[in-house]
């Protein structure tokens, strides 16, 4: 299993940061994906399901993510999401947003990898954290972007 914890502090108010998350920008922090839609809306978000399909290279790999806890509150907000990919690799990710002032907020970004089989836990000891770790890091370039378009 791969494990990340990582935190940032944006320049931005924590709504406006939370907007970042919606899921009609999530193509501009995972240009990867390529279609997202809604499958089942729960109130309270909590057990909503998408279907989301990502473009791997040459290879389309469709899968369900599912909202497993949300929170929405102005001084606190996070929304943990998990789906299974390629029936390899269950991931499980949570964003975290903290007020720090009316203009800032502290991003904490957590989450795990893991094996979903014997083929997907043979390739996270081949090299799976240095991979993941290249992501986690491209996803957050991607937040701190977005955040400062909205500081301009």
């Amino acid at each position: 299993m791969v494990t990340w914890h990582e935190e940032k502090r944006l320049d931005v108010p924590i709504e406006e940061a939370w907007h970042i998350f919606d899921r009609d920008r999530l193509q501009r922090l995972i240009p990867g994906v390529v279609q997202h839609e809604v499958i089942e809306r729960k109130p309270g978000v909590v057990g909503s399901t998408y279907r989301q399909t990502y473009m791997q290279g040459n290879r389309l790999e469709t899968y369900i993510v599912t909202d497993l806890a949300y929170t929405n509150q102005p001084d606190f907000k996070q929304n943990t999401i998990g789906f299974t990919l390629a029936k390899i690799f269950k991931l499980e990710m949570t964003f975290t947003l903290k007020r720090l002032d009316e203009k800032s907020c502290q991003l904490i970004y957590t989450g795990k990898n893991e094996g979903a089989n014997f083929v997907g836990r043979s390739l996270l000891s081949l090299g799976g954290e240095r991979e993941t770790e290249k992501i986690v890091q491209e996803l957050l370039r991607r937040v701190e972007e977005e955040a400062s378009q909205l500081r301009t």
